[in-house]
């Protein structure tokens, strides 16, 4: 949800003639730490996307002017910007770690906060790469169920994406096939003696069905 504020300037054609505020719970749950900001960016950048606020993180919508050009009247874009871009601030103040705040203490706008954690945090950790590579190794079902199994490789698999290390398909279903265990060792030839490769979703649709037979 975002509430609206009716504050608006005079230049109704503007896409930020009117103050929206980011309902941090609800559009961008996911708080940023040392180790998931390509998570945490991505959800901010698809909400700036969509309300068109891209401009103000990456300097494509710079603050107007105090005054109108070629006057002594104050401009109203100017104030309203202002406060936009502070709204924005505090959306990003409540999506961080609260030992993540001091570092962006002295920021003043929007951008100036995006650029500091972006350098601070920007590169993939090699570790967090390395880390998740040895979960999705060691993975078996055990006592999971297929819908849990399927959806904690799916989960580790995308964040490697995230993080610049895609798992191609063939290697995805060979590790889902290599995890199952003896109970669907059936199953299992069944899928590698096929000719054509089978997809993810087909492959989920045939554990389910197999496990509620056994």
């Amino acid at each position: 949800m975002t509430t609206r504020a009716n504050t608006t300037i005079h230049n109704t054609n503007d896409p930020h003639s009117t103050l929206i505020s980011i309902n941090v719970a609800a559009q961008t749950p996911l708080k940023l730490t040392s180790t998931n900001y390509v998570s945490w960016k991505l959800q901010f950048q698809t909400l700036f996307i969509g309300y068109d606020f891209l401009g103000f993180i990456d300097g494509s919508y710079p603050c107007p002017t105090t005054i109108l050009p070629g006057t002594t009247t104050p401009n109203p874009a100017h104030t309203l910007w202002i406060r936009q871009d502070q709204l924005l601030l505090n959306a990003i103040l409540g999506s961080l770690s609260p030992t993540i705040i001091p570092f962006i203490a002295r920021a003043k706008t929007t951008r100036e906060a995006w650029t500091i954690l972006a350098n601070t945090y920007a590169k993939p950790s090699r570790g967090r790469i390395k880390q998740v590579k040895n979960q999705l190794k060691q993975i078996t079902k055990g006592s999971m169920g297929v819908f849990e199994f399927l959806r904690t490789i799916k989960a580790w698999v995308d964040e490697l994406a995230i993080l610049g290390a895609v798992v191609d398909d063939e290697d995805l279903l060979e590790k889902i096939l290599e995890g199952l265990g003896e109970d669907y060792k059936e199953l299992v030839r069944a899928v590698q003696a096929r000719d054509t490769p089978i997809s993810f979703d087909e492959l989920h649709e045939k554990l389910l069905n197999f496990e509620a037979s056994l």
